[in-house]
């Protein structure tokens, strides 16, 4: 991975290079400013920098399901006070109100859709495309390329809308147009930073 200033990135095959994660851009220093949602931990927030991107596409890869909740139980309690939904695209199980309120979430927020693995990633392009929440989507590594990533990105930077991708450790690494992209170790008490825009990957951060 190589540093490129602003300049070189108009160049349309360099600006390639980037949205594939080969290259990183220097963080602007003017401009439209940026909105993050928090991710739950200061450290975590300085080192993406600034948190969550609003317009972006984030991946979580974990070794087991449900240790992606520290990370999940902050975005319901901001939607709540925002006061925007929830999707929740293929989550790995039922999804209770009781438990919901108890996290502090709004379970009229929350909106589920099961579907099958197409449609569902079909699904999470629609929900991103309209800018009315935060999008959670759940699959497998083997189900997600590099072109339903590419879609989803976009439909986040056109919906200003977050996106959050749930799934396996990546077995074969390959560059994919993510914002971020954050491996869960430990049961879900440290991150590992595989990728983010503005800097190298970072081991071992605390949630």
């Amino acid at each position: 991975m190589y540093s490129v200033c602003l300049e070189v990135l108009m160049q349309p095959k360099l600006k390639k290079l980037v949205d594939k994660g080969l290259l990183w851009q220097g963080r602007p220093s003017s401009g439209k400013q940026q909105e993050y949602l928090h991710s739950g931990s200061d450290v975590l927030d300085k080192q993406l920098g600034g948190g969550w991107q609003l317009d972006g596409l984030h991946e979580c890869q974990r070794q087991n399901e449900f240790t992606e909740y520290r990370l999940i139980k902050p975005l319901l309690q901001q939607a709540l006070v925002r006061q925007v939904p929830v999707f929740w695209i293929n989550p790995p199980a039922l999804v209770s109100a009781a438990g919901l309120s108890w996290q502090l979430a709004e379970p009229s927020l929350q909106i589920i859709v099961q579907a099958q693995q197409q449609n569902a990633a079909w699904a999470f392009e629609q929900v991103l495309k309209s800018g009315t929440g935060i999008a959670l989507f759940w699959g497998s590594q083997e189900d997600i390329d590099a072109n339903k990533v590419r879609r989803w990105y976009k439909a986040a930077q056109s919906g200003h809308q977050p996106g959050f991708v749930f799934t396996g450790i990546q077995s074969q690494p390959e560059a994919r147009s993510y914002t971020n992209r954050i491996a869960l170790q430990h049961g879900g008490v440290e991150v590992d930073i595989v990728k983010r825009r503005y800097g190298w990957p970072v081991q071992k951060i605390a949630l």
